[in-house]
């Protein structure tokens, strides 16, 4: 129970990592507030996690919606310990038909989204001299993968703040890492790799195993895995680590 008493805000909670990351945090003893841009979904994680806390719609490309989130967390909590950035959006574009409005539906959740959560979170974890920050990053952001260079972009813009919010508020006690997930079970993967498929031409079925096999551990990453990191970074045992970047790609060397 190493998270007892830790009021944990996780955003993008309503499937995949985030609904992993909320139960590992429950199983833990943390009390959660799951914030989803599906109310619905937030809310079936919460019950997967048998807790009735808090499940909120949020639309983190509206930072009014993010501030309004915070608030309502620290009304019902009192304080917000922790901040888990999962909310994604990753969309398939060649480069030379990518457009100004897909590039921004992109960065106004990726980058910009996860920027004022990290905003407001901070505003309250500074003035109580503690806070851990998580954002999920992806190794796309160092690696050439042109049918979604937004997202990759996106992502790096993360990796980038990640140490700039480090330098700003670690004499406040507030760390803040990333975990990169590369291919993962379930969740947005399958749906993109469905697109990515079949904007190459290729089977499914074929495409995928592909990608598993080129892999040197030959297999994927389940989001359980990467939530057991998300659990140390969240506690104490990790309170001297900071603008850190976790990879979790079987073994694949980043550039």
């Amino acid at each position: 129970m190493i998270l007892k008493n830790r009021v944990a805000l996780i955003v993008g909670g309503g499937n995949g990592l985030g609904r992993a990351i909320a139960r590992a945090f429950a199983r833990e003893a943390a009390e959660l507030a799951v914030a989803d841009i599906n109310l619905d979904a937030a809310r079936e994680t919460l019950s997967l996690c048998q807790r009735k806390e808090l499940a909120l719609r949020v639309d983190i490309s509206q930072p009014a919606e993010i501030e309004g989130a915070v608030s309502q967390v620290t009304a019902q909590f009192g304080r917000l310990e922790i901040l888990v950035n999962c909310a994604a959006l990753c969309l398939v574009d060649p480069i030379l038909e990518l457009t100004p409005e897909r590039w921004d539906k992109v960065f106004n959740v990726n980058a910009r989204g996860a920027f004022f959560c990290m905003q407001a979170a901070a505003r309250v974890m500074v003035p109580q001299r503690f806070g851990r920050i998580i954002n999920i990053t992806t190794p796309a952001s160092r690696l050439g993968v042109p049918l979604f260079a937004t997202y990759g972009a996106s992502k790096a813009a993360v990796d980038s703040l990640t140490r700039s919010a480090t330098a700003a508020w670690a004499r406040s006690g507030v760390t803040v890492n990333c975990l990169s997930p590369g291919m993962m079970t379930g969740g947005m993967i399958d749906k993109l790799e469905t697109e990515l498929a079949r904007a190459l031409g290729r089977s499914e079925a074929d495409f995928k195993a592909g990608r598993t096999d080129g892999l040197p551990m030959g297999r994927r990453v389940a989001p359980e895995e990467v939530a057991e990191a998300a659990v140390w970074l969240a506690s104490d045992a990790a309170a001297y680590v900071s603008a850190e970047r976790f990879n979790f790609t079987g073994g694949m060397e980043l550039a």
